[in-house]
């Protein structure tokens, strides 16, 4: 059995809670962009967190699946604990909705995820996991995103 400090490295916590991820070097893509290149399937929910006392954001926090992701990204390996971390920050959230979501006591993978212009500049992104769970942002701002291996190394996406 895998240790949670194998999945969740000690300066993670704080980097979340705290917002220390150097977001300056994140990318900003439409999702479009993003899902061209890179996958959330079989990546690994660490939490979304809403940053409602200082900015209207929602940041999305993964243990990203490297099987999924090109070689100069992370190398391939089913060892979940060497899979790097990636955020999507959503700027401008207006609501977070969650369907479906039950004690299953694993970890939630996720099968997919999908985002819709709904009207004007509002947006919706939904990830799936699989054991039937959705979490939809809605959103008028950008997408952010920022991929951090476990030795907090920014990757270039």
């Amino acid at each position: 059995m895998i240790e949670e400090e194998e999945y969740y490295p000690k300066w993670l916590y704080e980097a979340i809670v705290e917002d220390f991820l150097p977001w300056e070097k994140a990318q900003t893509f439409t999702y479009e962009e993003f899902s061209e290149k890179y996958s959330l399937h079989d990546s690994i929910w660490i939490g979304l967190f809403a940053n409602v006392t200082y900015e209207d954001t929602a940041t999305l926090a993964i243990i990203w699946d490297a099987s999924w992701l090109p070689d100069e990204i992370a190398e391939s390996t089913p060892e979940i604990v060497k899979h790097p971390f990636l955020f999507i920050k959503v700027e401008k959230m207006e609501q977070i909705i969650t369907r479906n979501y039950k004690d299953v006591n694993v970890n939630r993978g996720i099968a997919k995820s999908e985002f819709t212009k709904i009207s004007g500049s509002k947006n919706s992104f939904i990830v799936y996991d699989h054991y039937g769970g959705e979490v939809e942002v809605i959103f008028c701002g950008q997408m952010k995103f920022l991929g951090i291996d476990r030795e907090k190394k920014v990757l270039e996406i």
